[in-house]
């Protein structure tokens, strides 16, 4: 799969999700209330042939469509996943890095790179559960921890504060984007813990291949 086809499985996946939360609420919030008209007069035959009809049409159509349009779009991703939110270069320097590790390391835990472009998007992906381990701007990482939003990345240290809910990858220069680890409250908790403990003491540091891309 492309690059450009991943994103766009990947935002679809994520329309469908809003879409699917939106039309919860919406049920929630107006539930139609019970009918009291009478029941209806006993149909004829000829309407149960219209029906009849009318359903078997769009089956026969569906048939002849192409098979990956009728596979939900969640199926694309197996295990756990890791969002990176950036531009397209950092997240090929990401992806690299991080799968190069997580291979090296024989880690059993199957996990999923994903790229996110937009901070709604992310948001609404993790209220949803989906994502368990992010890599992220100290910013927006801080945002996220404000409204409650992190985990403890070390359960075992002095609890939910920012220190212990974001680790970035180099000391916070002047002009230059900070990324770092944090873990969403929503996500697999463990799973993450156990992948950041790993990447910290046995994977080689992140180190750019531009590091010019990483400046504001």
């Amino acid at each position: 799969m492309s690059y450009r086809d991943h994103l766009e499985a990947q935002k679809k996946y994520i329309r469908t999700k809003k879409e699917a939360r939106e039309a919860k609420r919406d049920k929630e919030q107006n539930p139609r209330p019970p009918r009291l008209d009478p029941p209806p007069a006993p149909m004829s035959p000829w309407s149960f042939l219209l029906i009849g009809a009318l359903l078997f049409v769009p089956l026969v159509i569906l048939v002849w469509l192409p098979f990956q349009s009728l596979v939900p779009t969640q199926s694309i991703y197996d295990g756990h996943l890791i969002w990176f939110l950036g531009t397209e270069t950092e997240y090929y320097d990401i992806k690299n890095w991080l799968e190069s590790e997580i291979l090296a390391n024989d880690l059993q835990t199957e996990w999923s790179v994903l790229h996110a472009t937009n901070r709604s998007d992310l948001v609404d992906m993790l209220r949803a559960g989906d994502g368990d381990l992010l890599i992220i701007q100290d910013d927006f990482a801080h945002d996220l921890y404000l409204g409650q939003g992190l985990a403890p990345l070390l359960d075992k240290l002095e609890g939910a504060t920012w220190e212990n809910c974001f680790a970035p990858f180099w000391e916070t220069q002047s002009f230059r984007k900070t990324y770092g680890w944090a873990i969403p409250v929503t996500g697999n908790i463990e799973e993450a813990r156990h992948l950041f403990t790993v990447m910290r003491q046995f994977a080689l540091p992140f180190m750019p291949e531009q590091p010019t891309l990483l400046s504001l």
